[in-house]
């Protein structure tokens, strides 16, 4: 499999890393596995920030890789124009990071990450993510787009002409 080469341009924020961690096998031991509910640190409506997940011990001896974000799913999203929203998605550096903004003050968010590795296997981590009261409620503003609508994440590859290098489906290829 085809490791991922670091992004020379954009870094995620190491203190917004949450790392997967495979699951001990305690039911051969006649034990059950307590739930660990995964949690980023909380941000204000107004914040802009990149949250990402570290695949990396849960694919650990399998030579795989993460290949794609599939989709960002936030189901407890209320529909207002301020609520949680995804601003983009992307594999940087071997993390699945995604750019949220918005949020409702006062609400913990839901957030599923569906990621699909280079091998075909499927995840879909839940995490949950406490918006802060301090702020008013903030339309998130929303990342640069191709047209088409399509979000450029910070590791898109940028030609010399200052267009974005995209595949036939008009996906921006990335510096994974």
């Amino acid at each position: 499999m085809i490791a991922p080469i670091p992004s020379p341009t954009w870094q995620p924020a190491a203190a917004r890393v949450i790392p997967i961690a495979a699951p001990a096998n305690l039911r051969t031991r006649g034990l059950v596995p307590e739930v660990v509910t995964l949690s980023w640190a909380p941000k204000s409506s107004a914040d802009h920030f990149d949250f990402s997940l570290d695949l990396s011990a849960i694919l650990d001896a399998t030579g795989d890789h993460i290949a794609l974000i599939e989709r960002v799913d936030i189901p407890t999203a209320s529909g207002d124009p301020t609520q949680l929203t995804v601003l983009w998605s992307s594999i940087v550096n071997g993390l699945a990071c995604i750019m949220l903004g918005g949020g409702t003050p006062g609400e913990t968010e839901e957030i599923i990450v569906y990621v699909v590795s280079q091998q075909g296997r499927r995840l879909a981590p839940r995490v949950l993510l406490a918006v802060t009261s301090e702020t008013a409620a903030t339309v998130p503003t929303p990342a640069p787009t191709m047209s088409g609508g399509v979000p450029v994440p910070p590791n898109a590859i940028q030609l010399p002409s200052v267009s974005i290098l995209t595949d036939d489906d008009g996906q921006p290829y990335l510096i994974a």
